[in-house]
């Protein structure tokens, strides 16, 4: 008997993991482990620490899923790790070596940017602009829930310096095609670095609006 991989799923800036409940709960259907990681949003070292020791821990054959800057995250987390078999870069930051996300939204227009609020080096956004942002297709009781769940996370840099382990794993980039947090047209330049592009109607948060197409990717990967 085969056994089903894990997954390992990695929330996005100021989330929670508590964001991908309705994927962990349709992958449970089929037979499929998932951990969400909470990141500490204690800088990108601590946070991609935390994503690699849940990586190393779902032990052999994972998927790992990054969402928006989880997507800089597992590409450094994954590194190096002979027990991923395959990255999904949901709407995520799918940044080349030395690349930061600063730089690399600087040629596009990020509306996110206009709505965040920096209170001791950390921010977080405005909950009425994230309504939009975030969460455009979603149900009214999704996006209450989602928005008192926002935190903050320093304001620093995203450059790893780490050889991202797309480079050296298959992967899956989602382009989320309504998304008004980070742009189609960025998402499909950052696209080009994956093996394999989807492009899904859906906002920035298709684990709340669509977690069926999130559970029906990973478990074909999986099989």
């Amino acid at each position: 008997m085969t056994v089903p991989p894990s997954v390992v799923l990695v929330h996005g800036a100021w989330h929670r993991p508590a964001c991908w409940q309705k994927v962990v709960a349709g992958l449970a259907a089929y037979d499929i482990t998932a951990t969400a990681v909470e990141l500490p949003f204690d800088g990108i070292a601590a946070d991609v620490a935390a994503a690699r020791a849940a990586i190393v821990a779902a032990g052999a054959g994972a998927i790992v899923v990054g969402h928006s800057y989880g997507g800089v995250v597992v590409s450094a987390a994954a590194s190096g790790l002979s027990n991923v078999a395959h990255l999904v870069y949901l709407c995520a930051f799918m940044t080349a070596e030395g690349e930061d996300i600063g730089a690399l939204t600087a040629g596009h227009t990020m509306p996110l940017f206009d709505h965040l609020q920096v209170v001791d080096g950390r921010t977080i956004v405005d909950p009425v602009a994230a309504v939009e942002l975030f969460y455009g297709d979603c149900t009214p009781a999704d996006v209450a829930t989602a928005v008192a769940q926002l935190r903050s996370l320093p304001w620093s840099a995203t450059n790893t310096g780490v050889r991202p382990a797309w480079r050296d794993a298959p992967s899956t980039y989602v382009i989320c095609t309504e998304d008004a947090a980070v742009p189609p047209a960025l998402q499909r330049q950052m696209a080009r670095h994956a093996g394999r592009v989807v492009e899904w109607p859906t906002s920035h948060s298709p684990f709340l609006s669509e977690p069926q197409r999130i559970v029906d990717l990973l478990a074909a990967l999986g099989r």
